[in-house]
């Protein structure tokens, strides 16, 4: 049965229940929809490619460090300790990977494509049902070229599960809606003999509508509103068959969410799914900072759920304290939810204007990530206006959603990835201008007519259809437009970019020993930026010129890492440990996860005393895949832990030995210790050297020499990279949420 609706200048023909599963009305594959995801794979794998990978951002580490936990079957131990407890699925999917895959990020993201693929089927599915297939490819088109979508699949963070349950849950219900009495089938199947397909579907939407709530806790709340938009689709004249429907949706949600809660209820003393919003709500309260604070005083009561009664609590005391403050605070967070931000963590742009980062991600950020975010949100909001109503009323049901999420946004704080999920249903509807100009024209056109109910009310129509675009457009140009918006930034991290590939030169030439190309090359750089400075000293020192070094490398910036490992390097040439011992206790250092990485590639090496490496505050440049420095305690030797095992889950730790000419060890010792809690048994690790196996070997919880041979036709050249890979890792918990291997604390060649 197909449906023909005709509201004011535009006509729809949505397709109906089950015809459009990749197919057109003849029943032919839909081969446009099969290129647009197509397209929306390549543009995710290509992110994925592209991305400037620098670590963990936002909630990244703690969703993996909780997964890695439930993995290794010690159940929900980082919750006991930690600020908030989160909603478990995306927690208990990337347990789940990391259980049979081990931490392997890879597998991750490649989930996370196909469900973001995915995705765009469904959102193609809505805009066909209430537009037709015109629009409903133009939303696929735009859903499968949009950024942050892209990027998002690749991060560690749960916005894809989400959106790919809720969706799929608006799915299910739109089909409810859709469905018109007495259209049921001829000839029913035998489940839908016992429940009628209406009730199916209300029953697979309330599942997956719960499934979404413990993804993200913003759902929870959301539910009243299902069923005003329920009411609204169905009529206000229907009121009384509104009730039933809306019960089973509610049903469904509580038992699929009812194992969580309970489970808490158990833990904690009372159900609840999500304890994030006491711990937002106060937050916000605090304009988005204090975060050490808020912390320090919610992880000062032990009960998570009392932990959330007290961020309400205190929350709510800011605001009866100052109440103008907290709406003018209010204000300010619902424009920023529209609002662009240049430097937030998950478009990982850090250093965008620094020269560090490609074009190749940086354009694609730019033109598919603010241009066509601004574009496509001024023309939904004008086609929310302009598009007819459909069969389940989608436009009521995305007026909902973006007024509750501008009050969430009100109440608590907005950062940019919380928009997102409106993001996504405005492509429908900018899809729809785009795909009925005419109809968009036309309706422009209509006279302005003051006389009669009817045209007063269309005339507020016409008025809101012009003004929101507007408003928007106004809210949110400042961010984009030069001097200072995203859109000049982009292009100062463009010409940095190639101009800073005059450092990366330099710091090649140098790594040669090509000291005076190397200072030719820096000279090219921007001469401000430090890591023109950190380099230009670096290949002074190596000159012998320590005071020039030390004093350019000085007048840098103190507020990253790569300045004091530099100053200690060179302090360390000089003989002076006291001052090198001073910058590799800085606190940049500490903080940078990062630090050894770039000291392996940077800072030059020279054979060691007896071939003993020994870990410690002094050994930058020879190790890389380590935490920081540590001690048992005070009067024990310093020990590093082997560190994450990178994105592939298979990354080993190096030790680098610079051998005198000549040199040909005949083993290796290393001095480690296995330790893991008393659930988990001791890692078996595997020892290579310059990439070949030596072998294995079963570490315990205490402190061992392990001697391996070294091949005798290994012929190392002028260093030996000694490599540790654990067979697994652990994370220790909320107070401690570093991946950790084995500890080390020092490792020797044999002659």
């Amino acid at each position: 049965m197909r449906v023909r609706e005709k509201t004011g200048l535009a006509t729809t023909e949505p397709a109906t229940s089950g015809q459009d599963r990749l197919q057109n009305v003849g029943g032919r594959l839909d081969w446009i929809l099969i290129g647009l995801l197509g397209l929306a794979l390549l543009v995710r794998l290509y992110a994925w490619w592209q991305a400037p990978r620098q670590g963990f951002v936002i909630d990244e580490a703690e969703y993996y460090q909780i997964g890695s936990i439930l993995a290794d079957g010690r159940g929900w131990a980082f919750y006991d300790t930690a600020t908030w407890v989160r909603p478990p699925l995306y927690v208990l999917m990337l347990g789940g990977v990391f259980r049979f895959f081990g931490e392997n990020l890879g597998i991750i993201r490649i989930i996370q494509v196909a469900l973001s693929v995915a995705t765009i089927y469904l959102l193609y599915r809505l805009a066909l049902r209430g537009f037709g297939r015109k629009t409903a490819l133009v939303t696929a088109l735009l859903a499968a070229i949009a950024w942050p979508f892209a990027v998002l699949s690749y991060l560690l963070l749960s916005e894809t599960l989400f959106l790919f349950l809720f969706l799929l849950s608006l799915n299910f219900l739109a089909e409810y809606l859709a469905y018109l009495p007495g259209s049921l089938p001829e000839n029913p199947g035998r489940l839908s003999r016992i429940l009628p397909r209406p009730t199916l579907y209300l029953i697979a939407g309330g599942f997956f509508l719960g499934l979404s709530a413990l993804t993200r806790g913003q759902v929870l709340s959301f539910v009243p509103f299902i069923a005003l938009w329920i009411l609204i689709s169905r009529g206000w004249r229907n009121w009384r068959g509104w009730l039933p429907p809306c019960a089973i949706v509610v049903a469904v949600f509580v038992l699929t969410v009812s194992p969580w809660a309970l489970r808490n209820a158990q833990v904690y003393g009372r159900p609840f799914i999500d304890t994030t919003g006491g711990y937002n709500f106060y937050l916000g309260a605090l304009h988005g900072r204090n975060g050490a604070l808020v912390s320090q005083t919610l992880e000062a009561v032990k009960n998570q759920a009392d932990r959330e009664n007290l961020g309400y609590q205190k929350g709510l005391e800011v605001l009866f304290k100052n109440p103008l403050d907290f709406a003018g605070k209010g204000v300010k967070e619902s424009l920023d939810f529209w609002n662009l931000n240049f430097g937030a963590d998950e478009r990982l742009n850090g250093a965008y204007t620094a020269g560090v980062i490609s074009p190749a991600w940086m354009l694609p950020d730019q033109v598919l990530g603010d241009s066509l975010y601004i574009i496509v949100a001024a023309l939904a909001l004008l086609g929310l206006v302009v598009a007819p109503r459909s069969l389940y009323g989608l436009k009521s049901f995305v007026a909902i959603w973006l007024v509750y999420n501008m009050a969430l946004a009100f109440a608590f704080f907005a950062v940019t990835r919380f928009r997102l999920p409106v993001y996504y249903l405005f492509f429908p509807f900018a899809a729809y201008v785009l795909a009925h100009p005419r109809e968009t024209l036309a309706w422009l056109k209509q006279p302005f007519k003051l006389p009669g109910r009817a045209n007063k009310v269309k005339g507020l129509g016409w008025a809101a259809g012009l003004a929101l675009p507007v408003v928007f457009l106004v809210i949110v140009l400042p961010g984009y437009l030069p001097p200072d918006g995203s859109l000049a930034q982009t292009g100062v991290g463009v010409e940095a970019w190639f101009t800073q590939q005059n450092a990366v030169r330099g710091d090649e030439l140098r790594r040669q020993g090509k000291y005076d190309e190397a200072l030719q090359a820096y000279s090219q750089a921007i001469s401000y930026k430090p890591a023109t400075q950190i380099g230009i000293g670096l290949t002074e020192a190596l000159q012998g010129k320590y005071d020039d070094a030390i004093g350019r490398i000085g007048r840098a910036s103190q507020d990253i890492a790569q300045s004091h490992l530099a100053l200690g390097w060179i302090y360390l040439r000089q003989g002076n440990e006291d001052y090198a011992h001073g910058e590799f206790r800085s606190r940049q250092i500490a903080l940078d996860n990062t630090s050894d990485e770039w000291a392996w590639d940077n800072l030059p090496t020279a054979p060691l005393p007896d071939n003993k490496l020994t870990l410690g505050e002094f050994d930058w440049g020879y190790v890389r895949g380590f935490h920081i420095y540590e001690k048992e305690n005070n009067n024990s030797p310093y020990f590093r832990w082997t560190g994450m095992r990178g994105e592939t889950g298979n990354q080993p730790a190096s030790l680098r030995f610079p051998l005198a000419a000549g040199s040909q060890p005949k083993s290796v010792s290393i001095y480690m210790n296995g330790y893991r809690p008393t659930s988990l048994t001791p890692p078996v690790v595997e020892v290579f050297a310059n990439g070949r196996s030596l072998g294995k070997v079963q570490t315990t919880r205490d402190w061992q020499t392990y001697t391996l041979p070294l091949p005798a036709d290994l012929n190392p050249g002028q260093q030996l990279i000694i490599q540790l890979l654990p067979s697994s890792t652990f994370v220790p918990g909320a107070d401690s949420r570093r991946e950790l291997g084995v500890m080390v604390q020092w490792a020797k060649l044999n002659l």
